[in-house]
């Protein structure tokens, strides 16, 4: 049987800087149709891991690097899941992969609003990786929001790793929410349409470019809170 610290060596191994596990019960609370269940209905444990992308992106003076950055991060996260799927799967383990961004299976055309199968990020925080910030990006106390996500499903029974007990945001910080051009941020939510309208960009020549990344980028902790 594959032990739970060679599957987090191995994930490390393969680029990811941190991982964590979920039992499914810590999912009773998922909406319905997004539960790891609804994915895969043997599966008893979620996999959550995530890679650091350079902070310095952030600060140059063209969004080009941001928004290559965060492609090849998307790459880079679903190379990891796929090869540890296949992995596990060569192993005689049940593992499914989940993407790390598109495609979506629901799309609100109307609303500009997309839903991956599962979240990302409420997964992260029940595999103990960090706390939700106001940003509704994941916070990590040692890595800030630079981070990308990436998970995979398995009928393995694993132990769930402890869940953060910092706090995201430092108390009465609204930086974000302040700053937001789209005014898209409550402090809990995000309203994708009003963001949306304000982050992406179509060139003619058919490129795309990730116009704004100011939620990330204004955070006091963006590179951690230790």
């Amino acid at each position: 049987m594959i032990s739970s610290n060679e599957i987090k060596a191995r994930v490390i191994q393969l680029g990811a800087d941190i991982c964590g596990f979920a039992g499914v019960d810590r999912f009773v609370d998922a909406p319905q149709g997004f539960h790891p269940k609804d994915i895969m209905k043997e599966c008893k444990t979620v996999i959550v891991f995530a890679a650091r992308f350079p902070a310095n992106t952030l600060s140059a003076s063209t969004q080009s690097p941001y928004t290559f950055v965060r492609h090849k991060m998307v790459d880079k996260l679903d190379t990891i899941t796929f090869q540890l799927t296949s992995e596990l799967e060569s192993a005689g383990v049940g593992a499914i992969p989940i993407p790390s961004s598109e495609p979506y299976d629901y799309w609100d055309s109307e609303r500009r609003h997309g839903q991956g199968i599962l979240s990302l990020k409420h997964a992260a925080v029940r595999a103990g990786l960090g706390k939700m910030g106001k940003n509704t990006l994941l916070i990590n106390e040692h890595f800030g929001n630079m981070l990308w996500l990436g998970a995979v499903l398995t009928d393995l029974e694993l132990e769930s790793d402890h869940m953060a007990d910092y706090e995201a945001c430092i108390p009465g910080c609204q930086l974000c929410i302040d700053s937001c051009p789209g005014q898209a941020l409550d402090g809990t939510t995000i309203i994708q349409q009003a963001c949306r309208s304000h982050s992406t960009k179509f060139t003619e020549g058919g490129g795309v470019v990730l116009l704004c990344n100011l939620c990330r980028k204004i955070c006091p902790r963006r590179q951690g809170i230790r």
